[in-house]
């Protein structure tokens, strides 16, 4: 069985094409993993103030210490 050989004799338009396209898509990956982060970064909890308690802190203090040392 003859096999033939898949040649890559591009011309100077199939390389332009093949740049433009690696640069778009280049591109529209990179504006959705920004708007994911950004999207992330939004939408995360802001840190307590040092003097309020999170609810787990909370939850903590009437729970006891679990260490077994008497408060």
């Amino acid at each position: 069985m003859n096999r033939r050989s898949l040649s890559c004799d591009w011309t100077e338009e199939d390389r332009l094409m093949c740049s433009r396209w690696t640069r778009h898509m280049a591109v529209f990956y990179g504006c959705a993993a920004l708007l994911i982060f950004g999207f992330i970064i939004l939408t995360k909890a802001s840190n307590p103030a040092p003097d309020q308690a999170s609810p787990l802190q909370t939850a903590r203090g009437h729970l006891g210490d679990l260490s077994g040392k008497a408060q």
